[in-house]
């Protein structure tokens, strides 16, 4: 191992938290959106398991999750209709 002065670890610890908060920050965005539509495919396949237990002529698959986490409520209430009208 290299013997290090207190200067260089201080030096090297800084470098390594401004680059860990740099890719904190470059991955926010995208983290946030994949939250949110983990969320709405979650409340989306309640909502679709609600109709589907009420009468509705819904499958719960794949498409119908994947429109439900895009588009959220309006999503799953264009399934509901596109299934009363088809």
């Amino acid at each position: 191992m290299a013997n290090y002065t207190p200067g260089e670890a201080i030096m090297f610890c800084a470098i390594f938290v401004c680059l860990f908060a740099l890719a904190l920050l470059a991955l926010a965005r995208p983290l946030r959106m994949l939250c949110k539509c983990g969320i709405s495919a979650v409340l989306g396949a309640f909502l679709l398991f609600l109709g589907k237990s009420l009468g509705a002529a819904v499958g719960i698959n794949a498409a119908t999750l994947a429109v439900s986490a895009f588009l959220g409520l309006p999503g799953v209430a264009g399934i509901f209709l596109l299934s009363f009208f088809l």
